[in-house]
């Protein structure tokens, strides 16, 4: 239960074997490649990257290509039963089968094929939009009865079409109609415009021009060679043979969707293809020799030198030792037992441990399987979600993502179906079991215990960094920083419960003592890397004033009560409302039944959801900064995580 050993290996081979060589490393997968760098006696003209940046721009290509194709034609695709789905799950797949299915397809056909009837009917949808957009100009002017073509011909009189905001249109109808050669026709309205077509005599041309510069008015042009019905139902036949043409290049993708499995293969080729460059990408050649540096588990580093021979022969170099315990460049590799891999999850959403800590995974997971259960507390829950996830486990074919996720929540059941009967709540009291602690009659306790449980919490964080001073050699830091620390707070503690526990008060001046003796400790060490004295003790004094934010430590384990309550007194609230109804007829049976079943899972759903979000705030903020710090990289196998298949 620790984090991986890894030897640092350089490793040289002649040029002509680096492909052969690149393929075996992603068979055997524990082999993360490290950039090398240009020695100092060396210049780049020296050496060159063994692929170009061309390389990964057309492979990239090929990615968004084939899932683009994928994500085309899984809309075709006849939707299938959930369930029956998952429990078919993904297929297992070996590297090999994968590369000889996608070599095998003819990947730039097909997609070249799919790509052209993608083109032709974004182009007529490109189409369709035009066609909407002239129609939705002609649609007020739908109702001319007659034909503007030649109109603006005739020498007596000028034709008008046009706008007038609704604010001024009763104004401008108004003064227009005074003007007795001029004729003015409201073709329709909408909530912004009124539109109007309006013959004006000559003689009267330029006061109506004068008209419509105080109101406001807008010319527009009709583009209408006839009746602007007529030439709107045109465009309405134009856009259903748009439509037709595109039902039937539907109709033609698919038939492609027999290439749906192929294509899945491509997209994770591809993926796995563009590893292989980015890796190669980080050798040095010359015209004859490879320079290969990376890192490999240190219990797989003879598997990786027979990987190397099987290739090379004897004609390579290998020096590998042990990585540089201080270096941020070690990759990070956990591995822990059955119980606390899920829970890695938690570790790897916080940032993996640096190469000279200590994996927090199995510190804290015992801890977050607690506190989640003491924050759902309820029996039905817990079996209901156990049951779930067992079945999960068992019946489906997942990813080893998914299967870790499933795995992590099927342990948190356990520990809800344990605090549930602890606190006797199955369904929020739906039936009544015996209750060691009673979350509505005993919150005082809950609080105790909240606070108890954060203690511990927050004292086996500081002995983890106790661990961690006296393992690099610095005991001395072990007891500035953690020991110190101990007399302070339990010192104070102790004094606090003192005055107000009988069974405590004899002890008093002796944990009154103890914190002072502490709190002297902090101020006179938590200074000690500066130079001058008074910083020295303007720092110490700094330090002592985080004890502090211990209150506040405390004072956030009080959510383990607080959540316990919300969600048991939130159930037994549901469990009163399908009560009351289900004492009705029929039909206040039935939405009792209805009520109960859709509000309980709500309320699960939303405790676990808690619980979750809650523990992990735990863990990273009052646990994780006694102690970690993070910021490792993570081990990049050269096997992609895939999407669709388990790939071995």
């Amino acid at each position: 239960m620790a984090i991986v050993n890894m030897k640092k290996f350089k490793l040289f081979i002649f040029d002509g074997d680096r492909a052969k060589l690149i393929d075996k490393f992603q068979k055997f997968n524990y082999v993360h490649i490290d950039e090398s760098r240009f020695d100092a006696d060396f210049s780049e003209d020296d050496f060159t990257r063994p692929r170009s940046s061309e390389d990964l721009i057309e492979i990239d290509d090929k990615i968004k290509r084939s899932k683009e194709d994928i994500d085309l034609l899984v809309q075709f695709k006849d939707k299938e039963n959930p369930l029956k789905a998952m429990k078919e799950g993904v297929e297992d797949i070996s590297l090999e089968e994968l590369t000889a299915r996608a070599m095998a397809f003819p990947f730039e056909k097909i997609d070249g094929e799919i790509k052209a009837l993608v083109e032709a009917k974004d182009k007529n949808n490109s189409k369709i939009q035009n066609i909407d957009s002239k129609i939705g100009e002609l649609k007020p002017w739908e109702d001319l009865s007659s034909s503007l073509d030649g109109l603006n011909n005739m020498g007596s009189v000028n034709i008008y079409t046009g706008t007038v905001s609704s604010n001024h249109a009763a104004e401008f109808e108004s003064e227009f109609i005074k003007n007795d050669l001029a004729y003015l026709d409201r073709v329709s309205k909408d909530k912004n415009f009124y539109y109007y077509l309006m013959v004006v005599e000559n003689s009267v041309d330029e006061k109506i021009k004068s008209l419509f510069s105080s109101y406001g008015f807008t010319p527009i042009n009709i583009k209408a060679d006839g009746k602007v019905k007529d030439k709107i139902e045109s465009y309405e036949r134009d856009k259903e043979f748009l439509y037709e043409k595109n039902k039937n290049i539907e109709e033609d993708l698919k038939t492609y969707l027999k290439y749906l499995e192929d294509f899945k293969f491509s997209y994770e080729f591809y993926r796995n293809e563009k590893i292989k460059i980015m890796s190669e990408r980080k050798f040095l050649k010359t015209t004859e020799l490879d320079l290969i540096e990376g890192y490999v588990p240190s219990d797989k580093l003879s598997d990786f030198e027979n990987e190397v021979k099987k290739v090379c022969g004897e004609n390579y170099y290998l020096n590998a030792e042990d990585a540089n315990r201080d270096s941020e460049k070690v990759p990070i590799l956990l591995k822990n037992n059955s119980f606390v891999s899920p829970f890695e999850l938690m570790t790897e959403m916080y940032s993996m441990p640096r190469y000279n800590e200590i994996d927090p995974t199995p510190f804290f997971a015992p801890f977050y399987f607690i506190f989640a259960g003491i924050m759902v507390g309820d029996f039905g829950y817990g079996l209901l979600v156990f049951l779930g996830t067992l079945f999960a486990l068992k019946k489906f074919k997942l990813t080893e993502k998914k299967r870790r996720f499933i795995k992590f929540f099927n342990y948190l059941s356990i520990s809800t179906i344990i605090f549930g009967l602890v606190f006797g709540s199955f369904f929020g009291g739906i039936i009544e079991l015996p209750a060691l602690i009673d979350p509505a009659e005993d919150s005082t306790l809950l609080v105790i215990l909240s606070l108890i449980l954060g203690g511990i919490h927050i004292f086996f964080a500081l002995g983890i960094k106790a661990y961690m001073n006296i393992r690099d050699g610095k005991p001395k830091d072990a007891l500035y920083d953690v020991g110190f620390w101990y007399m302070a707070v339990l010192g104070a503690i102790g004094f606090i419960l003192s005055k107000f526990l009988p069974q405590v008060a004899a002890f008093g001046k002796v944990f009154l003592v103890v914190m002072v003796l502490g709190m002297i400790g902090i101020v006179a060490t938590g200074g000690r890397e500066e130079k001058s004295t008074g910083a020295k003790i303007g720092w110490g004094i700094y330090s002592l004033y985080g004890i502090s934010s211990y209150l506040g430590d405390f004072v956030s384990y009080l959510r383990l009560m607080a959540l316990v309550l919300s969600g048991s007194f939130l159930g037994l609230a549901i469990n009163m409302i399908a009560g009351m109804l289900f004492e009705s007829n029929i039909l206040g049976k039935l939405f009792a039944i209805v009520i109960f079943v859709v509000f309980q899972l709500f309320n699960a759903f939303l405790s676990y959801l808690s619980a979750y979000v809650h523990t992990a705030r735990l863990t990273y903020v009052e646990m994780f900064n006694k102690f970690y710090e993070g910021g490792g990289i993570p081990f990049k196998k050269m096997i992609e995580n895939s999407d669709y298949f388990n790939i071995d």
